[in-house]
């Protein structure tokens, strides 16, 4: 978004001292199951950690273990309540960070690469997560979510409360998708990347509703916006860039974000840990990738079948009209000989009458003759 130079703050002095590539290989070979497990990595992903190490490059902080570190609620829930209340447009503040199992839908193979969930002041519910990629169905998925979450308050509040409760004792439910690639339904909709859920109603009617769906579409962000001249703005560069120059666009306008890249810059001189935590998320996301990948390749199986058995459906149709249509062809070409052969004979008939009277008029001629001597 600018230069890599702004005024005092540098990528040197944000990043630290830039390393060679040599100089990388050898700390991440001091240690032999580190550098083993480096070499396990797809080559794109070896080439962004050894530019890292080397103060070349950010580091992609949406993989799960990454932005916990550095947006942790239990550590520095000032951040996450920054960038919740920039995302929800209000002040948050967290009461506690609530578990991922109870009544939460279990989803095997999914492209969620992060996933927080807490309990505001106000007793309200808020789950923000990561997509790799965005879900298929997205509206469908994500009120199954919302219900569920709203069931799982209803059940505890109605438990503390008994028969002191009433439903205003509810709160609202916030479901918060942040996409790194976002599906076409967004897509389509470019430039916005902010899609928030709107509940109306056609009389007009106020009718409170607990359900709160926002999706965020970070790489529609990142084609579109290049001025970071809002707060909400700088949050979604930290979270869609690692690119130096956003980078130092960013903590030139807001400052406070080079505490967040600080906590990320030490994994430069902690190569086994960033290794370790860069493994476990890369191995998560493989294997949710896998799974996500059979999934789509059942729904395409699934879709080429009822596309076949549509198909054959329509051929048999078809087939039954032509054999239909034949056996009229059929029967209408047999009415036609009929009618032919009657033609034919009604012609024989004719020939016969034009012969007899063709020898009528001879002998009527021959007469008038006889009569004229």
């Amino acid at each position: 978004m600018n230069q890599l130079q702004n005024n005092s703050i540098t990528l040197s002095n944000l990043f630290g001292e830039q390393i060679s590539r040599e100089e990388a290989f050898i700390l991440l070979q001091q240690d032999y199951e580190t550098y083993q497990n480096f070499l396990t990595f797809p080559l794109e992903e070896q080439e962004n950690v050894l530019s890292f190490i080397q103060g070349q490059h950010g580091l992609k902080i949406t993989l799960d273990t990454f932005f916990k570190h550095v947006l942790s609620p239990t550590y520095h829930p000032d951040r996450l309540e920054s960038l919740l209340s920039c995302l929800l447009n209000q002040d948050i503040h967290i009461k506690t960070v609530l578990p991922r199992e109870g009544n939460k839908l279990a989803e095997s193979g999914s492209l969620v690469i992060m996933d927080i969930i807490v309990e505001l002041a106000d007793g309200s519910i808020t789950d923000i997560e990561m997509q790799k990629i965005g879900y298929l169905f997205p509206g469908e998925r994500s009120s199954c979510y919302v219900a569920d979450f709203i069931m799982r308050q209803y059940n505890r509040i109605k438990s503390k409360r008994g028969k002191r409760f009433t439903y205003r004792d509810m709160q609202p439910v916030y479901l918060i998708v942040l996409m790194e690639q976002s599906s076409s339904e967004f897509k389509a909709v470019s430039p916005h990347f902010m899609h928030r859920e709107q509940i109306s109603y056609d009389s007009n009617a106020t009718v409170k509703s607990l359900s709160n769906i926002l999706y965020v579409s970070l790489d529609t962000f990142h084609q579109v916006v290049q001025n970071i001249d809002t707060k909400l703005k700088a949050w979604l560069t930290f979270l869609s860039s690692s690119d130096p120059a956003d980078i130092l666009s960013l903590v030139t306008a807001y400052p406070e974000f080079k505490e967040y890249y600080k906590d990320i810059v030490e994994f430069r001189k902690k190569p086994k840990e960033l290794i370790s935590m860069y493994s476990e998320a890369l191995a998560i996301l493989d294997h949710n990738t896998e799974l996500y990948m059979i999934n789509e390749l059942q729904n395409t199986v699934k879709e080429l079948k009822d596309t076949i058995s549509q198909s054959e459906a329509e051929i048999a149709e078809k087939k039954a009209t032509l054999a239909e249509q034949n056996a009229t062809l059929a029967e209408q070409s047999a009415t036609l000989a009929e009618q032919n052969a009657t033609l034919a004979e009604q012609n024989a008939t004719l020939a016969e009458q034009s012969a007899t009277l063709a020898e009528q008029s001879a002998t009527l001629a021959e007469q008038s003759a006889t009569l004229a001597e």
